[in-house]
């Protein structure tokens, strides 16, 4: 099967794998968002190409796995693409080739900073057969029939629901976390046509933005494993890089979609609230969460999120966007004629709140700045944005959502050792007062040694606070107040800005940072509930990894920000594959041999309190995975 190496890059003697990214704590007291992730100290020379021609584009006579996308995969499956050796492509070898792919690369050093990728942590043992289901189907239809996400190899976040494999928001608290019924989004992606993987890694519980999950010891960036991958959404973004699917999904309370796009070269939407349920998603905080895909086109971000875009009686929140005002399809957006950027109304965010710099700051300010004036070259009208009265805001306690979501869980026929967040704090809100001993999360002492703290602080808040209409109102002033600057803009002195038919300038989109150069810009999409859109913009030689830019819209208008973002990534093509190092030692590699290893990597670690834990413990499970 095509597998790409770096057959230039070898391992270096001796090479050694750099200590894991320090952590950051969650800046609100209502733990609702995480801080940007920041450079490794110990970046390992010898960074990955980031010149190298795209491989799989859409004018090659032959199917190539690596950077493939659901056109191409479609092209291919109808025999308009061969395979190497003049065969037809069939759903089954195409997932074939994803799982080699995954037990060649993830796990194995790259020479490019000396840890593994490390983005998947569990691969769907039933993925084989639904890829024989669907050959099965396209062979009835003749064809992808109603199924645009047809023969799609998906990757989900550790903390979505799925009804044939676990799911465990990426720490060993919750082994053994196995929902009854499929996260709603999940249900749209399989109605679609997607083939669910398996399940990327997370940083654990959300609580970081580093790639440190408590399973996967590091998620390491692909096109450089000494830099983060950023998160929480480290193993989604990074696999999707590194080509283990087509598709993955995230989940963003604060950045957590944003951050991981555009440090891995990835597109990812984080849609307005109430777009996509947040049922069956491990929760954070019901006020900001949303999930949203992640993938290496705006085309294929546009696919997922029809599929994944859905009005649920359980999330209220989908009902504030009933199916009648929602798009027939997101990819009605990407024709560059009629929604490219040409004659639109940009903004560039100069001021948000405190932030002085939320369009990005050093090199990746450098790249943001080169994009706007594309953006202009192209024949957009670009203008400053000024909100200094814009303020973060939150609602609810995580306590009180997360135990929520086990009250729903449970309901649904869900089977877990774990049924709150903490018996000892445990009150009758959503029944959770038989919630006894080691059925609280917190109880079990297996929650990582950089996130117990953290869990124990959501424990400690009010397991009966939910969102006050108080809180609700401010969320909705603050909304106003962004939306009124984009409808009617005003200077940095509150002024009126006028175009050249001399009206006041309505703005389609505002350009910004996605994090954390510029400083943390993701309370700006995360208060509002608004959406954005991150699409690539180069990248960061320094430190050999990509960058991006969010382009941010109106609340429900994600359509807007597909068009622009669509029109500027044909103009541009920024994205380049990492260059990575395929293991010679996984010929006889099975999945339950994969899946196993992943789930005993840090194992040895449960039996103390992880606060205690020693430095050798991790070294220890890292030898148990890839060797010495």
């Amino acid at each position: 099967m095509p597998m790409t190496t770096a057959a230039a890059h070898r391992a270096r003697p001796g090479a050694r794998y750099a200590r894991p990214l320090a952590g950051c704590l969650l800046a609100t007291t209502a733990l609702l968002a995480a801080c940007g992730g920041g450079r490794d100290a110990a970046v390992v020379a010898d960074a990955p190409r980031v010149d190298s021609p795209t491989p799989g584009r859409a004018d090659e006579e032959v199917f190539v796995l690596e950077e493939a996308d659901m056109l191409r995969v479609h092209r291919a499956l109808a025999g308009e693409l061969p395979l190497a050796d003049g065969s037809t492509l069939t759903c089954a070898v195409l997932v074939e080739q994803y799982i080699q792919r995954i037990f060649a690369i993830n796990d194995h050093p790259q020479p490019s900073g000396g840890r593994p990728v490390r983005g998947v942590l569990h691969i769907n043992p039933h993925a084989r057969d639904i890829a024989a289901e669907l050959d099965a189907a396209y062979e009835r239809d003749g064809g992808v029939g109603n199924r645009p996400l047809h023969c799609m190899p998906v990757l989900l976040k550790d903390n979505y629901d799925t009804y044939d494999h676990p799911s465990t928001s990426g720490s060993y608290a919750m082994l053994g976390h196995q929902a009854g019924v499929d996260a709603d989004s999940v249900v749209g992606l399989r109605e679609a046509g997607a083939v669910i993987l398996g399940k990327a890694n997370q940083d654990e519980f959300a609580f970081f933005t580093t790639g440190f999950s408590a399973r996967a010891i590091q998620v390491s960036n692909p096109y450089n494993t000494a830099e983060s991958p950023a998160g929480s959404s480290s193993g989604t973004g990074a696999s999707i890089a590194a080509n283990f699917a087509i598709g993955g999904t995230g989940s963003d309370t604060c950045q957590s979609i944003r951050h991981p796009s555009s440090v891995n070269g990835l597109v990812g939407i984080r849609p307005s609230l109430g777009v996509i349920s947040q049922h069956g998603i491990y929760p954070l905080s019901h006020g900001r969460d949303t999930g949203g895909p992640m993938t290496r086109s705006v085309r294929d971000a546009a696919l997922m999120l029809d599929a994944m875009a859905r009005v649920d009686p359980r999330d209220a929140k989908t009902l504030d966007f009933p199916a009648s005002a929602r798009p027939d399809s997101y990819t009605a957006y990407l024709n560059r004629a009629v929604h490219g950027v040409a004659g639109r109304n940009i903004g560039v965010a100069r001021q948000v709140g405190g932030l002085q710099s939320p369009a990005g700051s050093g090199a990746q300010g450098e790249l943001i700045a080169a994009a706007v004036a594309q953006l202009e070259a192209m024949g957009a009208n670009i203008y400053d944005v000024y909100l200094p009265d814009f303020q973060s805001r939150g609602a609810g306690s995580a306590h009180w959502d997360m135990n929520d979501y086990f009250r729903q869980f449970e309901a649904e026929g869900g089977s877990s050792p774990r049924r709150c967040v903490s018996s000892t704090f445990a009150t009758e809100t959503n029944e959770r007062g038989d919630c006894l001993g080691l059925d609280g999360v917190l109880e079990t002492l297996r929650v990582g040694p950089r996130s117990a703290a953290l869990y124990a602080a959501v424990a400690a808040g009010d397991p009966d606070r939910e969102a006050t209409e108080e809180e609700e109102q401010a969320i909705a002033a603050e909304r106003d107040y962004v939306t009124g600057v984009m409808d009617a803009l005003v200077d940095a002195e509150g002024e009126p800005v006028l175009g050249p038919d001399g009206l006041p300038v309505r703005l389609d989109a505002i350009v910004l940072s996605p994090g954390p150069s510029g400083g943390r810009t993701c309370d700006f999409g995360s208060t509002t509930r608004m959406g954005s859109i991150v699409v690539p913009v180069g990248f960061d030689e320094s430190v050999g990894v990509p960058r991006g830019m969010e382009i941010f819209v109106r609340r429900f208008d994600e359509g807007t920000g597909i068009g622009i973002a669509y029109d500027y990534e044909q103009a541009t093509q920024h994205r380049r594959p990492p260059v990575l190092e395929a293991s010679p030692l996984t010929a006889q590699a099975t999945l339950a041999d994969f899946n196993a290893r992943q789930q005993q990597a840090l194992m040895t670690a449960t039996s103390g309190a992880p606060e205690d834990l020693p430095l050798a413990v991790y070294q220890q499970a890292l030898e148990e995975l890839v060797g010495p």
